[in-house]
Formats: C-alpha cells, sequence, structure tokens
C-alpha cells in the first residue's frame, strides 16, 4: 500500500470507530461518547501516516500512535495487520505520547 492508500484506509477505520461509538451512546444512556474525538484521532492518522512515509514500519508505527484496544486493531485490521496488544512506546508523566517510530 502507498502511503495515501493508507491514510485513506486508517481515515476510514477510525471514523468508521467513531461511529460505533456514537451508536453505542446513543443506545445506552449511560455510555458516553466523546464528540471531539474523532478530530484526535484524524490527526493520529496524519502523524502514522507521516512516519510511515520516513521509513516506519506499518505496524510499528500504528502501534506507536494507538494504545492497545479496539481502535488500534480495527486501524490494523484496515491496513491487513494481524491486532497487537503491544504497549505504545512515548509517554509524558504517564500518560501515553505519540514517539515516531522512524526517529527511535
Amino acid at each position: 500500500m502507498n502511503p495515501d492508500e493508507i491514510s485513506r484506509a486508517l481515515a476510514h477505520a477510525v471514523t468508521t470507530y467513531d461511529r460505533k461509538q456514537e451508536a453505542k451512546a446513543k443506545a445506552n444512556p449511560r455510555a458516553y461518547y466523546n464528540h471531539y474525538a474523532l478530530p484526535q484521532y484524524l490527526g493520529r492518522v496524519a502523524d502514522i501516516v507521516t512516519d510511515i512515509r520516513q521509513g516506519a514500519d506499518h505496524s510499528a508505527a500504528v502501534c506507536a500512535g494507538f494504545t492497545p484496544g479496539p481502535l488500534r486493531n480495527a486501524c490494523l485490521k484496515a491496513l491487513g495487520l494481524s491486532s497487537s496488544n503491544v504497549e505504545s512506546y512515548g509517554n509524558y508523566k504517564g500518560m501515553p505520547v505519540y514517539a515516531p517510530v522512524s526517529k527511535r
């Protein structure tokens, strides 16, 4: 896959994930939906694609971009990769932050 195809696949994956979260919250009044999350997801997709353009491995870039869970697995699946529970590399005061794979 070229970087443009990767960008489209990841954008589709995070948008689909966000829509599912929204539908889940509408169906269950106790569920929470963050309507600010999608722009953050798309920003992280841009970071991941930039990292891949600089030579990073696809799986490693996605794993660095998202914490383990259903969103990361949806992104890996969109690229035809298997799911991963590897912890994200970067953190700041215990909170996960993006650390580009190509610059490690």
